[in-house]
């Protein structure tokens, strides 16, 4: 009778875990499309809570990889387990909760501190994850020594994993002031082409740092701060960031998408020295 009632308890467990992981990839993929769509999300819902500010800041990428691609491969394999006959598939699904919700909660603390905007998703899909690691716990009903055993060195790999995503997200900052590069590209003409939604055009302007302030640019976005989409649509901006280089109201060169320094240095006519 305690063995049916084991199993009985397990099977509920797993529609439970399978019910969050469906609900976690809906989430995922729709995260997914806004990042590479530059969409508006129906939780834009003002500067301080908006998915959209979230999906497009610099931490919304790792290696170039966005954040919602490995969250909805973390709920793909959450599902593949919670129908699997794997042995121990609870502790499984413990150890790969346990394993991403440390990353996901330093997320979280982005988001307020230095994003300063929240995502109602993304913070939604952790609370399907603390669902999934509550029903574990309680499906294992492991002593709390054991569990603590457990958890501690999956708890020391998620911090690991936390700190080198964010070295990983920080990585492409400025190194010095290129105050006079940027000099440079406005005298020779070198015209910034931006949106509000691109991500890639934040890690540019970490590139640069303070200084791409004072680049000549124009936002392509209806929604960003003084827009010209109309410009852009004049000047056949496809992507960005792209970079023009104007002389006399006729474009003379051309770069699209995320430039290094020297290359940008190089593109604008400047000494490679202002780029060192």
């Amino acid at each position: 009778m305690r063995i049916l009632l084991m199993r009985g308890e397990w099977t509920v467990a797993r529609l439970m875990i399978a019910i969050l992981a469906l609900a976690g990839i809906g989430i995922m993929s729709y995260l997914t499309y806004l990042h590479y769509a530059n969409a508006q999300s129906f939780c834009d819902l003002s500067q301080e809570v908006s998915c959209d500010v979230v999906t497009t800041s610099l931490y919304s990428e790792i290696f170039k990889i966005p954040i919602s691609i490995g969250g909805l491969a973390y709920f793909l394999l959450i599902l593949f387990l919670a129908a699997s006959n794997i042995p121990n598939v609870f502790q499984l699904l413990f150890i790969s909760t346990l394993l991403m919700l440390i990353p996901s909660l330093f997320l979280s603390f982005l988001e307020v501190f230095v994003i300063k905007s929240v995502c109602i998703l993304c913070e939604t899909s952790k609370v399907l994850m603390v669902g999934i690691l509550g029903i574990s716990v309680f499906t294992l009903r492991l002593p709390v020594r054991k569990l603590a055993r457990l958890a501690a060195p999956i708890a020391i790999a998620g911090v690991a994993a936390a700190g080198i995503m964010y070295f990983a997200q920080t990585g492409t900052v400025a190194k010095k002031d290129y105050s006079a590069l940027v000099a440079c590209l406005n005298e020779n003409d070198v015209v910034y082409y931006k949106s509000v939604r691109c991500s890639t055009c934040r890690r540019q302007e970490k590139l640069l740092g303070d200084a791409y302030k004072q680049l000549s640019s124009v936002e392509c976005h209806p929604e960003g701060e003084n827009p010209q989409p109309e410009l852009c649509l004049e000047k056949g901006i496809t992507k960005t960031p792209t970079f023009l280089i104007e002389e006399n109201g006729r474009e003379a060169g051309r770069a699209e998408g995320l430039q290094q320094i020297k290359e940008l240095a190089v593109f604008g006519n400047c000494p490679l020295e202002l780029a060192e």
